[in-house]
């Protein structure tokens, strides 16, 4: 019997080309895959063998299989390799991988210039021991406020209002909210920087994902929230692997500052508290959060793209033990380590992808409008990531498909008026589609919205009436909660000066309200959304 060996991308899809070797006993056969992804080497041998698979636009992989001997089930050592009886060992290439880790101190910070590390920064302590700890996350723990359903309280007071946790009926706050609680990122999860884009001439696109620490069992499908930040506004650089995209490091001062990284870790940790809101609302999902080179969003703004970007998450997630269930670690979080050793077993494959939420802030929300149109069969079309004669679909798309069927949420955190009519146009056909889809829209008089809800085709989604404040403070908010939220805050409302505690998110301190919405109608929309709960 000969054993066949496939060789398939992370999404699924056979990989023509790809140079394969498998070794018995110190003896090696070599061959490419054929069009369908697939080579014959040699009769199926009864004793332990290795497949090695590798592709100059594709990370290496290798498995160690052993077959049965007078029964019995195969066993293998890579959970991203599958073994399917009688004699077939099926391989899947990825094209991500984490970004490059520069070591570096204090002092190193203080006495180097600009210049390019070509990888993320990572601390060294005192003594000069590299740490993995990525430089500047601030994800440590902080006392936290969650926003409630509804937001608006009928008589909003100023701040968290000037006891948080006690929450008096005369003094709720600007927005209706729970009593502050702990919340401890670098506890919950892991922050990984990864890099998309193998090869020498492959455009590289920075990645941050924050995963989640499943503790006990292993799960069998995985929530994503994919948040968009506003164009990065630092000076064209594309294609991504140009210069100073992604790791180029500015002096600022005294410290040194990478821009690119910066912004995830501002927007997951501290300016947006993306990840301390979702903990808040005790919702369960790994974000992803793309980081862009200016002007253009590549694979990033294609739904095919994205469900690649899904499916090569996933099988690093895998590939790495993010997925195994053992996360038993209260330590704190550090960039990932390859496993030092993996067991021979049945591996059970890759979860599969359950639900999407696809958020935005400001102009953050134009690839989401740019996406709602997307039909089942469409192809990413984008030839600046084309490479050596291989079209940028094959390298950075997917079927999309399994992504349509899985995103059923849109959250906008204040999309400009230009964005908010492609919403208005796009967004009610999206909800129709799927009686399951859900839409959550916050808006500012920052972006020309007064009287929005009232106007919006959106409208016909929600139900009741529309809640405003009966003390004069200018906001509205309408609802279906398992469905369709629009939101509206008016000049001053979340932007406004207090002496009441200084509880994170400080929602108030913000440059203006557009600045404001997100750090507080992440949680509102996590609060209401489907995602798993924990």
């Amino acid at each position: 019997m000969d054993l066949i060996i496939e060789v398939k991308d992370a999404a699924g899809t056979p990989i023509s080309g790809a140079d394969v070797a498998v070794v018995v006993s110190g003896d090696r056969k070599t061959g490419k895959t054929d069009g369908k992804g697939q080579v014959v080497l040699r009769p199926l041998p009864n004793v332990l063998f290795t497949v090695e698979a590798t592709h100059p636009l594709y990370l290496e992989e290798e498995v160690d299989v052993i077959p049965p001997n007078g029964g019995g089930s195969f066993v293998w050592g890579n959970p991203v390799c599958t073994v399917t009886p009688p004699a077939t060992v099926i391989v899947h290439l990825s094209r991500i991988r984490p970004a490059p880790l520069f070591p570096i101190s204090d002092a190193e910070m203080k006495q180097r210039d600009s210049f390019n590390p070509k990888a993320v920064f990572t601390w060294k302590d005192n003594a000069g021991n590299p740490t993995n700890r990525y430089l500047g996350i601030f994800n440590n723990e902080e006392i936290f406020v969650r926003v409630n359903h509804p937001l608006l309280p009928a008589k909003p007071t100023e701040g968290w209002g000037r006891k948080p946790d006690k929450i008096e009926p005369g003094d709720p706050g600007r927005l209706n909210h729970s009593k502050p609680i702990k919340i401890e990122p670098n506890r919950e999860g892991n922050l990984i920087w990864l890099e998309w884009g193998i090869g020498d001439k492959s455009p590289r696109l920075l990645v941050a994902v924050w995963v989640p620490r499943w503790r006990g069992t292993t799960p069998s499908k995985l929530d994503f929230v994919i948040f968009f930040s506003p164009n990065t506004a630092i000076p064209e650089k594309f294609p991504a692997r140009k210069e100073e995209y992604p790791y180029m490091a500015w002096k600022i001062g005294d410290r040194l500052v990478q821009p690119y990284p910066g912004l995830g870790h501002r927007y997951l940790f501290r300016e947006k508290w993306l990840v301390y809101q979702l903990l808040a609302a005790k919702r369960q999902a790994v974000v992803v959060f793309p980081v862009q080179p200016y002007g253009n969003w590549g694979p990033f703004a294609d739904a095919a793209g994205l469900s690649r970007l899904l499916a090569e998450v996933t099988h690093f997630l895998h590939r790495m033990g993010y997925t195994s269930g053992g996360q038993s670690s209260r330590d704190e979080d550090r960039a990932p380590v390859p496993p030092q050793f993996r067991f021979n077993r049945i591996h059970q494959p890759p979860p599969t992808v359950r639900r999407v939420v696809i958020g935005g802030f400001s102009a953050g929300v134009g690839p989401i409008a740019d996406m709602l149109p997307t039909t089942f069969g469409q192809k990413m079309d984008d030839t600046r990531f084309n490479i050596n004669g291989i079209d940028g679909h094959t390298l950075f798309g997917a079927d999309v498909a399994p992504f349509l069927n899985a995103w059923k949420e849109v959250w906008d955190h204040d999309a400009p008026s230009y964005i908010r009519s492609r919403l208005d146009k796009d967004l009610p056909g999206w909800l129709q589609r799927d009686s399951q889809r859900m839409a959550r829209c916050y808006q500012t008089d920052d972006t020309g919205s007064k009287g929005w809800i009232e106007t919006t085709p959106l409208i016909k989604f929600t139900s009741g009436p529309t809640l405003k404040p009966t003390n004069g403070l200018i906001a509205a908010e309408r609802h279906a909660e398992d469905r369709c939220s629009l939101v509206y805050f008016g000049s001053g409302y979340l932007k406004h000066t207090t002496s009441n505690p200084a509880i994170f998110p400080m929602f108030w301190g913000e440059k203006d309200d557009h600045q404001a919405v997100t750090t507080v109608t992440f949680g509102h929309a996590a609060l209401l959304s489907g995602l798993a709960k924990f």
